[in-house]
């Protein structure tokens, strides 16, 4: 049998664990793995951990309590395995998901049904217009791109690259990175900068990609900026 982790173990668990959950939730780091909208779930745990934690502490001083069995004090040497995560978080933060990730997942597709009828709204008339990548996916695949056609559009996301070139790219995901799924745009007529650099492209769609979602959509670069990455790098 693998002898239990003793109680002060379990104290010190639980209150290390909450303890970073409450760091990472009074930032902005959360946003690397989670949703915007989990910061508070996330600090309302963190306190709840670190409670009983204290709970745990005052049953150790309360002398009502029962000793801990003999031998107890035994913590087997995998139980401190529990910590890893914690310390791998206060020594070196993960970064949000990046060009790595992104050239060995597979690109998001927008299905699109013979049946499907889409009205989008005309874009603003002045240029450039800034235009999120799900929506270029969107209008490129749902109406031929006509509502994109002649316009000069402007997008913002990280570089990525395969074999077909390099991308303006942006991972979005419902609940936290494990669901993240990527969304990118080719970008052609420009020397990629590095991978993981975000940039703000200008440019124009390339009639006929991304149509039904069989493809990516491509555009013609007309100019590029480096930019700092965003607080939040997930759409």
């Amino acid at each position: 049998m693998v002898a239990a982790v003793t109680r002060a173990t379990q104290t010190l668990l639980l209150s290390v664990t909450g303890t970073v959950l409450i760091r990472m939730a009074a930032g902005d780091t959360y946003l690397n793995y989670v949703n915007s909208w989990m910061r508070w779930p996330l600090i309302v745990c963190g306190v709840l951990l670190v409670l009983l934690g204290l709970v745990e502490v005052w049953k150790v001083d309360d002398p009502r309590q029962p000793d801990e069995e003999p031998g107890s004090s035994h913590v087997p040497r995998a139980a401190w395995l529990l910590f890893a995560p914690s310390v791998v978080f206060f020594l070196i933060a993960p970064p949000a998901l990046g060009a790595h990730f992104a050239e060995r997942a597979q690109t998001v597709s927008v299905p699109v049904e013979q049946s499907s009828e889409v009205n989008f709204p005309p874009l603003p008339s002045t240029d450039p217009v800034p235009v999120a990548i799900d929506e270029v996916l969107l209008r490129a695949a749902y109406d031929d791109g006509e509502t994109l056609a002649d316009r000069s559009l402007e997008i913002t996301g990280f570089v990525s690259r395969n074999r077909s070139g390099w991308y303006v790219t942006q991972f979005s995901m419902n609940c936290c990175a494990a669901d993240a799924f990527v969304m990118r745009v080719l970008a052609n007529g420009a020397e990629p900068p590095p991978d993981d650099q975000w940039v703000r492209v200008t440019g124009t769609h390339v009639s006929g990609t991304g149509n039904e979602g069989r493809t990516v959509p491509e555009m013609t670069v007309e100019s590029l900026e480096l930019i700092d990455a965003p607080k939040n790098q997930y759409r």
